[in-house]
């Protein structure tokens, strides 16, 4: 994703809180799409998330998604 198509994700939902989520990676990970245990959340996602290129997943990781459509894109991690 392009930082222009981010930023008109942002600006389009008018609220950036509700277009980032900040999660974990659960410590049962190994490879392929990960899922995300929300914060405030008890359970991880069901849901698999794409995430991009430049991140690679990692189990316990804190990670930043965008919410995109009726899913959303692993940003990446979190330092």
């Amino acid at each position: 994703m392009k930082p222009e198509e981010f930023l008109n994700i942002v600006k389009s939902r008018g609220n950036v809180s509700s277009a980032l989520k900040i999660g974990t990676i659960p410590n049962t990970y190994v490879t392929g799409r990960p899922t995300v245990m929300f914060d405030g959340e008890s359970i991880a996602s069901t849901r698999t998330y794409p995430y991009l290129s430049s991140y690679a997943p990692v189990a316990n990781d804190r990670v930043l998604i965008v919410a995109v459509g009726h899913g959303g894109v692993i940003l990446g991690k979190i330092i």
